[in-house]
């Protein structure tokens, strides 16, 4: 097992390397180093992922164990990590939409509401 990395394989354990931190951008699991901010975005988080997972599959011939097992493991933290923002998500989701039906309701129909309870 002690096989030697081509410059091919640098660039494609760099490449994995740079996705997997900017998947963990997307996830607000590290700020943005342009804006200093924590920033949320699944769509890009979960197209970076997909693309991960196609290299993977494609590379599983002729590619060195070690850079194998870098690339599974960065697939398998970035999918974990996608599970829990998007469960965040779904909760705060579920949290505005749970408060918006009384704040969306008409002044007509409260005040309707308001005399009903009042006869």
């Amino acid at each position: 097992m002690n096989e030697q990395l081509t410059k091919h394989d640098h660039v494609l354990m760099s490449l994995v390397m740079q996705l997997q931190s900017n998947t963990m951008i997307h996830l607000g699991k590290m700020s943005n180093p342009m804006t200093g901010e924590v920033e949320v975005d699944l769509e890009n988080a979960a197209h970076a992922i997909d693309l991960l997972e196609m290299l993977q599959a494609k590379c599983r011939t002729e590619t060195p164990e070690a850079l194998l097992k870098v690339m599974d493991q960065a697939v398998m933290d970035l999918q974990m990590n996608y599970l829990d923002e998007a469960k965040k998500a779904a909760a705060a989701d579920d949290a505005e939409s749970d408060e918006a039906p009384a704040a969306a309701q008409p002044a007509a129909e409260v005040d309707k509401s308001a005399e009903d309870l009042q006869a």
